[in-house]
């Protein structure tokens, strides 16, 4: 990761600096600045971009987040024309996201010659991440979290992108976009619930909506029942890759997967973490959500109550049993 390499070959070199800037120009092809920086005595990690004052609209705020902050200042060598906008990380714990965070606004700038698309792009990424850290830990997702985008994941590559192909099927992961089910297809949608315990398997819902299947015609339920231990089986960043791979050569398709992928909280810098776990499945159950299945939804409720979390058990659920083909033949494209 060149942002990394080079914060670290700065600070390797800090020993002759008591005070100010020692920086690193990345990018030298653009005609505008963009550096890496160490700022002396308090070793704070920083990205500047020095462009020309009038690039920079009037009135405009920055994004602001409890583990980075924007300002502008004026360095030694910047004359009346120009202006250097700094990006500092102010809270050491969000060390490794940040350092992710600034290698992707480094990524976006180097096709921009524009100082103000540039800025645009500048202000567009800090955004996106500022969404990020609201929602998401710095230390990454956590094993339940894990395990859950594990079966996503696992359906997604299993059933999904072979039935539908690359950008038909990432398009109908719609979970990380906040939908109450995981996958939605033209005539049905598919909640996928991810269990490590043993029997006596309990799902949890998360709502009074997820099991109502209201307006999307027909609903199913996956049940991936995982063994989940150090060194054995599959890890979450190996699915991860793998499915990347699947869909490597649809340029569109890759880029919403990754798109999915950090809406979810998934991030490559906690590769190191999420290796420690390999999942391997012990049951496969589908499910039809209909009649008497045991649920709640929406219509139950008395006035005033909402946001219910509850269990259904699986032993419970086998009554509703289909095989995987039947799921398989109700997905359909949203053209066809």
């Amino acid at each position: 990761m060149i942002v990394q390499d080079t914060w670290e070959l700065l600070e390797n070199d800090t020993g002759a600096l008591s005070s100010g800037y020692l920086t690193r120009r990345l990018i030298p092809e653009l005609n505008y600045d963009v550096f890496l920086a160490i700022e002396q005595p308090s070793n704070t990690r920083l990205f500047m971009l020095r462009i020309k004052h009038i690039s920079v609209a009037k009135g405009i705020v920055f994004p602001k987040s409890s583990s980075f902050e924007v300002r502008r200042v004026a360095l030694p060598n910047d004359n009346e024309a120009y202006v250097t906008i700094q990006l500092l990380l102010t809270n050491y714990r969000y060390k490794d996201i940040f350092t992710t965070l600034v290698q992707d606004i480094v990524t976006r700038l180097a096709s921009l010659v524009d100082e103000k698309d540039a800025v645009a792009e500048f202000i567009t990424r800090l955004q996106r991440w500022q969404a990020f850290l609201e929602k998401h830990k710095p230390e990454g997702l956590n094993r339940t979290q894990q395990q859950g985008l594990y079966g996503e994941l696992w359906f997604l590559r299993h059933i999904v992108i072979p039935k539908l192909g690359s950008h038909q099927g990432i398009q109908s992961w719609t979970g990380p976009k906040g939908t109450q089910q995981d996958f939605q297809f033209i005539n049905c949608a598919i909640e996928v619930k991810t269990t490590v315990e043993k029997q006596h398997q309990k799902l949890i819902v998360n709502s009074e909506r997820q099991l109502d299947d209201t307006g999307i015609g027909r609903l199913f339920i996956l049940h991936l029942s995982l063994d989940a231990r150090q060194g054995r089986g599959e890890s979450l960043p190996k699915i991860v890759n793998s499915i990347r791979i699947l869909v490597e050569n649809d340029p569109i398709a890759s880029e919403a997967l990754e798109t999915l992928l950090f809406e979810v909280g998934y991030l490559d810098i906690h590769i190191p973490y999420y290796k420690e776990i390999s999942y391997t499945q012990r049951e496969i159950n589908y499910f039809k959500v209909q009649g008497d299945f045991p649920r709640i939804v929406e219509s139950d409720l008395r006035n005033g109550i909402g946001n219910v979390n509850y269990t259904i058990s699986v032993a419970e659920c086998k009554r509703f049993s289909i095989t995987e083909l039947d799921v398989i033949s109700e997905i359909r494209c949203n053209d066809e």
